[in-house]
């Protein structure tokens, strides 16, 4: 079955109305900025939108890979410069209104050359001057101090469902349906959510090719699966409810009163959604069944994350391993996030300063803001087997 291209603009909304990125990237543009850092796993979303962009604007655009060299997007001509310096170089030669997309760049920064970033210094001063952009595209942030001034850092959200509709509108025609519910629709583009456009576009395809129609429990299946590449999250399937926990009435009328809060009633009604759910308790006093069945009250999926996998050896590791935790339940929001063992991920982070250089600190206190400031509808249901004390 042929698939869409994902270099065109899917044929929804969309495609006539800028997103809230190209629109941040076009200001960036016209104000004269010489270099971004964009943060993406979604190569073909990024190029699609700077294409757009470039054309919107009448600006040449120029793609950059260690394999390919410099390419001329529209005149389709080459540039044998595969070393970074030399494409750096190449850059200067370039006329004026134009933007450079340079792939895999990061890859030279994790260990950079000193050369290098005198280079690259030098080649965003000249951008600065001669109305080009320069941008480093990566799937993480690797940004040495050298040049955290020097560029500006725009991460690139997942789609969001105006996006997921356009791409099961393009997998739906080319497999010949021509009609579906709506109900099922949204069920499905529901279940999509938290997935880039290449896995959504796959999970759709998966559904049409086992049952020769979209089936929103296929691709919840195909989320799950994909949501668990990372280590840090995975997709709980529910089957406990309420009825399989004894005791705990308190807590049982104070979910059910809140079952609704996060209807579009209760949206429109202005009704503030529930911040989130501490439970303590020795093992076997049904931590885990009340956080599960949390879930099936609010008729949302259940993320469980292990505070202990949030933290790595790398410096800024840590923090960027929250960030992915939190993007993702934003984008499968309306969600409740179970943090399992949350004395292992945040426990003595008072002390954090002289023990680990603060990363439990800046950890526990990003994850403290995000909890008081969200706004997507993502509720948070934290356990732990003692006490916690900062």
């Amino acid at each position: 079955m042929p698939k869409p291209n994902p270099s065109k603009p899917p044929s929804s909304d969309s495609a006539v109305l800028p997103s809230e990125m190209s629109a941040a990237i076009t200001h960036y543009i016209r104000a004269g900025y010489p270099g971004l850092y964009v943060v993406s796993a979604e190569e073909l979303r990024v190029e699609a939108e700077f294409k757009a962009i470039a054309q919107t604007l009448n600006y040449s655009l120029h793609f950059w890979s260690v394999v390919d060299g410099l390419i001329d997007v529209k005149a389709k001509t080459v540039n044998n410069a595969n070393d970074p310096l030399e494409a750096l170089e190449a850059v200067k030669n370039l006329p004026e209104k134009s933007v450079v997309l340079l792939k895999d760049f990061h890859l030279f920064l994790s260990d950079p050359n000193p050369i290098l970033l005198r280079k690259l210094k030098d080649t965003l001063l000249h951008t600065k001057l001669k109305q080009k952009l320069l941008v480093i595209l990566g799937c993480r942030l690797c940004l040495p101090p050298e040049l955290e001034h020097e560029l500006t850092i725009v991460e690139f959200k997942l789609p969001g469902p105006v996006e997921l509709r356009g791409v099961l509108g393009g997998i739906m025609e080319s497999a010949g349906i021509k009609s579906l519910e709506i109900e099922t629709r949204e069920k499905a583009v529901e279940a999509a959510s938290g997935l880039t456009t290449i896995e959504a576009e796959n999970a759709f395809a998966l559904s049409v090719a086992e049952t020769r129609t979209i089936t929103p429990s296929i691709i919840a299946r195909e989320k799950a699966q994909a949501v668990k590449k990372n280590g840090l999250i995975e997709i709980v399937e529910v089957r406990e409810t309420l009825n399989s926990i004894g005791g705990l009435d308190l807590l049982k009328d104070w979910l059910l009163r809140r079952k609704d809060a996060f209807s579009q009633r209760a949206q429109a009604y202005g009704l503030p959604s529930p911040k989130g759910l501490l439970i303590i308790g020795i093992p076997g006093t049904g931590k885990s069944l009340t956080a599960k069945a949390t879930a099936a009250v609010f008729n949302v999926p259940l993320l469980k994350l292990d505070a202990g996998k949030l933290y790595g050896g790398i410096v800024g590791q840590s923090e960027a391993n929250l960030r992915a935790v939190i993007n993702t339940a934003e984008a499968i929001a309306p969600c409740c996030l179970w943090i399992d063992e949350l004395e292992k991920g945040f426990a003595g982070s008072k002390s954090s300063g002289t023990t680990d250089g603060g990363t439990s600190a800046r950890v526990f206190g990003s994850f403290l803001s995000w909890m008081q400031e969200k706004t997507k509808p993502a509720t948070t249901g934290e356990e732990q087997r003692r006490p916690y004390r900062c």
